[in-house]
């Protein structure tokens, strides 16, 4: 399933260089720590509903190459 969300309406500066668990339409903002793994004991067991990335610094460009 491909989701292009805006995650800048949910995402802010306290979240870049932290983990976050968003909901699986990608439109709600469940909780965030420092470590994926503190994270995720802190959901328990619905770890497994959420979708988690890594918010990167917004003040930072980024290029990704595919070859």
């Amino acid at each position: 399933m491909k989701v292009n969300a805006d995650l800048t309406k949910i995402l802010g500066k306290e979240h870049e260089e932290k983990w976050v668990a968003l909901t699986k339409k990608h439109d709600k903002l469940v909780d965030f720590a420092d470590t994926l793994k503190v994270l995720r004991n802190r959901l328990g067991e619905h770890k497994n509903d959420y979708v988690y990335m890594r918010v990167l610094r917004s003040d930072l460009e980024y290029s990704f190459s595919l070859t």
